[in-house]
């Protein structure tokens, strides 16, 4: 069979793949990269597929826990190519996102960019954040966060009594989880917002906790520097 072929036949035959893992930290579920393969592993046998990756570009950041420590944070762009027994090929390009205190930071993000570039191929049944079309916002400003990282912050200007909080920041006594979301999406284009709403757990728009939502705030808004200050009013 052709690529085209063989990928149809394995999307007949594969079941949906929930998310039974546990993530005891942040208190979030999630499906892992091993329920993926267990899921297709047999099939793509089955039905002779196979893919191989390639790293068409990479980004390595330096970060900064609570706590102070470091953190290897690595972007991935890769290609992956699903071959058929006759030669026949399709090709899918994901972006994997990790991170680690020693030398896993990439094999995480390879490692999520093949669980998604797998699912999206064959468009596995799975229970998934709200899709973006349900809400629509509008910004009154977009803002580039690669020129954000690029300019200088300002010189702070004395003040009595400056309040230890980022400007704009909602807070806790009236935060809803609503609110949050519309106030992360006038700041980073949504698909921006989704992918760092997923880094810290959150798997609703209409779930989103005060702590992920002040961290997603400071990822959008913060230089490395000031990432360990601002979340100090973080609860």
């Amino acid at each position: 069979m052709t690529i085209y072929e063989s990928i149809i036949a394995i999307m007949g035959d594969v079941e949906a793949i929930k998310k039974d893992k546990n993530n005891h930290q942040q208190g979030f579920k999630f499906r892992g990269i091993d329920d993926v393969y267990n899921a297709v592993h047999p099939l793509f046998a089955k039905h002779g597929v196979f893919s191989v990756p390639y790293v068409e570009d990479e980004r390595t950041e330096e970060r900064l826990t609570k706590s102070g420590s470091n953190l290897i944070y690595r972007i991935l762009t890769i290609r992956y190519t699903f071959f058929a027994t006759d030669g026949t090929s399709v090709v899918a390009r994901v972006i994997g996102e990790g991170m680690d205190s020693g030398d896993k930071a990439s094999n995480k993000a390879m490692a999520i960019a093949h669980k998604y570039a797998i699912l999206q191929v064959l468009c596995i049944p799975t229970e998934d954040m709200v899709d973006p079309d349900i809400e629509s916002h509008e910004a009154s400003k977009k803002v580039a966060n690669q020129e954000k990282k690029q300019q200088k912050p300002p010189e702070p200007k004395p003040e009595p009594e400056q309040s230890t909080q980022p400007s704009g920041w909602i807070a806790e006594p009236i935060y809803t989880s609503v609110d949050g979301y519309r106030h992360l999406c006038t700041m980073a284009p949504i698909e921006t917002v989704r992918a760092e709403l997923k880094k810290v757990g959150a798997t609703s728009s209409k779930d989103i906790a005060y702590g992920q939502y002040a961290a997603v705030y400071v990822a959008l808004n913060s230089t490395p520097e000031q990432f360990v200050d601002d979340t100090k009013a973080v609860k």
